[in-house]
């Protein structure tokens, strides 16, 4: 069945316009804002985005809006300052009861089972385990977080798994590979790996460098590129990378009209996180055609599958290392046609009748 014949059909069951707001403070990463674009274009369904949850906002839409999704409960939150934090931490709380109490529909996508790093531990796990309760539905990326959920929050009812989208066409591409590969100072023959995204310590760098620094009798460059959190950690970064010509460090933000060079140049995308519930990076790296290395752990496990990429033992002392000298010698033209039809399988479209049934089955219910 095609979209606007599926997306008549979700629409005229209800016989009225849903509206569903999409709060997100994000703006590097565009999943949300593609989300709410095939979201809007559906029969029957009007999407917005919001950046924060307030309850005067909330109260504004009495009467108004059917649905709050909301995405990444810790930014909501996260603040330098204490006070602060506390402060917004109760004006989230205040405004999803007051949703509730309006019978608005809440839902919440686990981008993050528990944050990575950072302040506030003990208030992050209160909102959580606030949301996780009073959810009418939680939307996880895959079976992997759903039992993580489960086993963590006891979050088991309305969870439904829905696939995270692709990245392709978010991003300008204008430079081809030669050009992409001069700029990036690669040479031909070198396989070029890429670390791309925020530079954290979960993430693991120091492992990927540590690694790559053992495959002298590869011809090979790494690439690492995006903005560091933490001045210290990046100045140890650099520290391990500093006698190493193969080793391209780009240690700041990285455009979205450049963003694309890095991944027209490279042949494979690194991923050594220490902790991870989903992956978007996976699905950048995939829309661009890009194979992935990864640790053999949650979501990255079926994301990779055995034609995607290598997965190693992140236990394992050479793991990352022999992974590396594995995915230099992949059939790069048959990997790439493998992870690009992947990706292409996860088109924003048919996602978001998904999650637009989600919203209704939570509305029919309230009825």
């Amino acid at each position: 069945m095609s979209l606007t014949a599926d997306g008549a059909r979700v629409a005229s069951q209800s016989g009225d316009t849903l509206t569903v707001a999409l709060v997100s403070t994000v703006v590097m990463n565009p999943y949300v804002e593609l989300l709410r674009r095939a979201l809007d274009a559906l029969p029957g369904v009007e999407a917005r985005t919001w950046k924060e949850l307030t309850p005067g906002l909330v109260w504004r839409q009495r009467g108004r809006l059917d649905v709050i999704h909301l995405h990444w409960v810790e930014l909501q939150i996260a603040s330098p300052s204490r006070y602060r934090a506390v402060k917004k931490f109760l004006r989230l709380i205040l405004a999803l009861a007051l949703a509730k109490l309006l019978g608005i529909a809440l839902v919440y996508t686990v981008h993050n089972i528990t944050q990575h790093e950072g302040r506030h531990a003990r208030l992050n796990r209160w909102a959580n385990l606030f949301i996780f309760w009073a959810a009418d539905a939680v939307h996880v990326h895959d079976a992997c977080v759903a039992q993580d959920v489960a086993a963590q929050f006891g979050r088991t009812r309305g969870v439904s798994v829905v696939p995270h989208g692709n990245y392709i066409g978010a991003y300008p591409v204008g430079t081809s590979r030669e050009a992409a590969r001069e700029w990036l100072g690669l040479k031909p023959s070198e396989v070029g790996f890429l670390f791309l995204g925020q530079i954290r310590r979960y993430k693991g760098i120091e492992e990927l460098i540590t690694a790559f620094r053992k495959m002298e009798d590869v011809p090979c460059a790494l690439i690492v590129a995006g903005h560091p959190q933490d001045e210290a950690y990046a100045a140890e970064i650099e520290r391990m990378a500093k006698d190493d010509r193969r080793i391209h460090l780009h240690l700041g933000y990285v455009p979205d009209e450049e963003l694309h060079r890095y991944m027209v140049a490279c042949d494979v995308f690194a991923l050594p996180y220490r902790q991870v519930t989903t992956s978007g990076s996976a699905l950048l790296a995939f829309s661009f055609g890009l194979p992935v290395v990864a640790p053999r752990m949650g979501c990255f496990v079926d994301l990779v599958g055995e034609n995607r990429g290598v997965l190693y033992n992140p236990e394992a002392a050479d793991g990352l290392a022999e992974a590396m000298r594995r995915a230099a010698a992949l059939d790069m033209a048959a990997v790439r046609r493998h992870v690009l039809e992947f990706a292409r399988s996860l088109d924003w479209d048919n996602l978001a009748l998904q999650h637009a049934r989600i919203y209704r089955e939570i509305r029919e219910r309230r009825r």
